[in-house]
Order: C-alpha cells, then sequence, then structure tokens
C-alpha cells in the first residue's frame, strides 16, 4: 500500500511537471517592434473586421496550407482578443499584411539533442492597412525563436510556436497598452 501512494505522488509529480514544461516558451507571444506605431483609435475593437494576408519574402519556402493555417492562426487570436476593446467608432475593415522573412521549421532531433540545434524561427513584417483605402496605418517588425532542448525541445513543432506568433500579432493590433 505504501509503495503504491509513492509511486502515485511519483506519477503526480510527473504529470504536473510535464503540463508546466509544455506550457513552455513555444507559445509565449513576441513583442512587436513598431516602425510606425498603431494610434490608439484605430486598434481593432469589438465590432471590426480583418483579413490576413501572408507572404513569403524572397527565398523563403512556406507551403500554401502553412500559409493559410498561420493567417487561421493570427485571425482567431484577434478575433478573442479584440473582445477586449469596446466599440469606440463602428465597424470597420482592415487587412493585417504579414510578410515572413524568416520561417525555419528546425530540427525535432537536433533540439532534443542539445539546447540551441535545430531552432525554430518565424520571423515578419506586418502592415495594418485600413480599408477600402487600403491606408496604411501602422507596421511592425515581430519575430518569434524556439531553442529548447531535450525532450520539449524534440517534441515541439512548428505549429506550436505559430500559436505564440500568432498571438503576438493579434496584441500588436489590438493591445491598449502604450
Amino acid at each position: 500500500m505504501y509503495y503504491s501512494i509513492k509511486i502515485l505522488r511519483a506519477g503526480l509529480l510527473a504529470a504536473i511537471g510535464a503540463g508546466l514544461l509544455l506550457s513552455g516558451c513555444a507559445t509565449t507571444s513576441p513583442n512587436a517592434a513598431f516602425r510606425q506605431a498603431l494610434p490608439k483609435d484605430q486598434r481593432l475593437d469589438t465590432n471590426d473586421t480583418a483579413d490576413v494576408k501572408i507572404e513569403a519574402a524572397e527565398g523563403i519556402f512556406i507551403d500554401e496550407y502553412e500559409k493559410q493555417r498561420l493567417a487561421r492562426n493570427i485571425l482567431g487570436k484577434i478575433d478573442i482578443q479584440k473582445l477586449q476593446n469596446p466599440d469606440s467608432s463602428g465597424k470597420r475593415e482592415y487587412e493585417i499584411a504579414v510578410l515572413l522573412t524568416r520561417y525555419e521549421k528546425g530540427n525535432a532531433f537536433a533540439r532534443f539533442m542539445l539546447v540551441g540545434l535545430g531552432q525554430i524561427h518565424i520571423d515578419a513584417k506586418a502592415s495594418v492597412f485600413l480599408l477600402p483605402e487600403r491606408t496604411k496605418v501602422s507596421e511592425f517588425d515581430i519575430d518569434k525563436t524556439f531553442a529548447w532542448g531535450g525532450v520539449y525541445g524534440g517534441l515541439t513543432s512548428i505549429e506550436d510556436v505559430e500559436h505564440g506568433f500568432a498571438e503576438g500579432v493579434a496584441q500588436a493590433v489590438t493591445s491598449t497598452k502604450e
């Protein structure tokens, strides 16, 4: 009986540890470096709609389905975060144009073997346009890198890192922080 309680405790601690580990840096959101700050009155709010377009810079290889997946992730995060902003000026339409300047899936085996090897990178330049005139209201750079090693590094994929990247883009266009 005493032995089974020890195993139960060890299993519980392992499960908690795994949960904490898997909530690590792959999904944390990066901060945007604004080239042209988004005016407070142009931040996306509850009634606004957005369309996300993903393009790749020359020499960056990304499949069409990966572009679509990333665009859906960003749009989903925007839709959730904009609910925090009350309607300020009626319905507006925006286009968020994301130009990927680096998209590297890395190598899971290399990450598993040693921290820093086989890194995952997503770097982009994003522009926010107010439609229908397509007036640029903001521009920013955003970069997400994942370099953990061990089991966590080996099990983390580009899709996991995309969630954190998408969260960062959404925060940049919806956040009320100055």
